[in-house]
């Protein structure tokens, strides 16, 4: 016998005002006005004839016969949601539907938006969406299949991959170094330092001084010159002769192959942290996210092999060694 259930928008509506504890965030989720959330709440209400949340002056308190239902109804909206991505992205060959990329825009810019041409030719049939963003991934937010995020790991409630490392050198364009003689690392304070302050999203917000004191001469102060919140424009604006950046080399590796731009001298740091791929649990089992996550992983592969020879091959000002030092914890 059919069960009575309530409409499934009313469900749906309680489900995001009880996850977000507020009438007007739920409405902004699921673009309706708070008038409208309130109404749909008041419906159910009516229809279960019960009370859902009692309204205090700060926020909204779920009732304990409220409290379960939110946690049931949200695994079970998940399940749904996993079961059309399911529905959208299935065919005979298990390779077509919608996959959506989080990413930060230096690392698409710089990484991934090169390599996508690779990807689309062996799976023609998934329809990819980038989004490029700064900040933090929430899978439970966003419209968001995977993400690519740079941290030590640790990351909650996702499986996480680990792809590669990220490294840190001083660099600079070739005509900025000959106009500039620099042979030990006291003289990059003599020209304009370029900050790359990105890494404070991935918990280093002291890169120079960092790179300093593995070099052996510490500073107190390194903010002069400079300052960036993105990798890649760092990088442009040591490319176009601005000055000395702390590169982010798994961004500057074509420049470097190029010869846009040149390591200045040692060290290299090999960093504590890496960017990994992120998956939510729900999601790792798709098609598509199964043949992303196959691809880069092929990729991320070829990209340490290939940068470990880029490296060797590089002439580095000031010495000939050819092994990046290793940071293994932070300040």
């Amino acid at each position: 016998m059919p069960r009575s259930l309530p409409p499934l928008n009313s469900l749906r509506t309680f489900e995001a005002a009880a996850r977000l504890g507020s009438f007007s965030k739920a409405a902004r989720e699921l673009n309706v006005t708070p008038a409208a959330v309130s109404h749909q709440i008041r419906g159910l209400e009516e229809y279960l004839g019960i009370t859902l949340f009692r309204r205090t002056t700060r926020r909204l308190v779920l009732t304990d016969h409220a409290t379960a239902a939110a946690e049931t109804l949200r695994e079970a909206f998940d399940r749904i949601g996993q079961s059309v991505e399911t529905l959208r992205s299935s065919d005979p060959s298990g390779k077509s539907g919608a996959l959506s990329i989080s990413v930060t825009p230096a690392f698409a810019t710089r990484w991934l938006v090169p390599r996508l041409p690779h990807f689309q030719k062996r799976n023609p049939r998934i329809h990819l969406r980038i989004a490029a963003s700064p900040s933090p991934v929430d899978f439970d937010q966003e419209d968001v299949d995977v993400a690519v995020r740079i941290g030590r790991g640790g990351f909650a409630g996702v499986v996480a991959i680990n792809l590669f490392h990220e490294w840190l050198a001083p660099v600079a364009s070739p005509a900025f170094l000959r106009q500039n003689v620099l042979r030990k690392p006291a003289d990059i304070t003599r020209v304009p330092m370029l900050h790359d302050n990105s890494m404070r999203r991935a918990g280093r917000s002291r890169a120079w001084q960092e790179w300093f004191r593995v070099a052996g001469v510490p500073l107190a102060e390194a903010h002069r010159g400079t300052q960036f919140d993105d990798g890649h424009l760092a990088l442009q604006a040591a490319a176009a002769g601005g000055g000395v950046a702390l590169g982010r080399l798994v961004y500057a590796v074509d420049d470097l192959a190029a010869r846009r731009l040149r390591i200045a001298m040692q060290p290299v740091i090999e960093m504590d942290i890496a960017y990994h791929l992120l998956i939510p649990e729900l999601r790792r089992n798709l098609p598509a996210v199964v043949a992303f996550r196959t691809w880069i992983e092929a990729e991320a592969a070829d990209f340490r092999r290939d940068f470990q020879k880029l490296f060797r091959a590089t002439r580095i000002r000031g010495s000939s060694a050819r092994t990046p030092v290793r940071l293994a914890t932070a300040e």
